[in-house]
């Protein structure tokens, strides 16, 4: 039904559709990246982004979010895409322009986005996005969290 959508809409003439490329979570589900030819981000991809990071990726940082920053500039040839954008505020999306700083940005084998920040001195931070609100967590079986306990009642004498 979909692909007849799509070619009902590209043959049109009077149509003026457009088709961009949406990424889930083989066994959520989730909507985990989203694709745009555009060198701004489109609001649906921002809010996107400043769901995912919450505060300023800079891992020294946890200012609010007021830029959607392209890791990779746009004119180097940086896509606009959720892997490559990272929630900052105006300050550290400033400083990344000076000389010697070098963004990376990657999608780990979960999907967790991850950001590396090089400075100018060679230094390396890394950065993680915070679990996603209604992701689910690592869960215990009883016998650990009792076995857990034991251990630690057991050390504390």
């Amino acid at each position: 039904m979909a692909c007849q959508l799509v070619n009902r809409a590209v043959s049109d003439d009077r149509s003026h559709a457009t088709l961009r490329r949406l990424y889930r979570h083989p066994d959520s589900g989730a909507l985990i990246a989203m694709e745009s030819r555009a060198r701004a981000f489109p609001k649906g991809l921002t809010r996107f982004i400043a769901v995912r990071d919450d505060t300023c990726r800079t891992p020294y940082c946890d200012a609010p979010i007021r830029h959607t920053d392209h890791a990779v500039d746009h004119a180097t040839g940086g896509p606009t895409t959720a892997v490559n954008g990272r929630g900052t505020c105006a300050g550290c999306n400033y400083d990344k322009q000076a000389p010697g700083w070098r963004v990376s940005t990657h999608r780990d084998r979960d999907g967790t986005h991850t950001c590396e920040i090089v400075t100018p001195t060679g230094a390396r931070h890394h950065s993680q996005a915070p679990p996603l609100p209604g992701r689910p967590g690592h869960r215990r079986s009883i016998v650990e969290v009792a076995f857990a306990d034991h251990l630690a009642w057991r050390n504390a004498a």
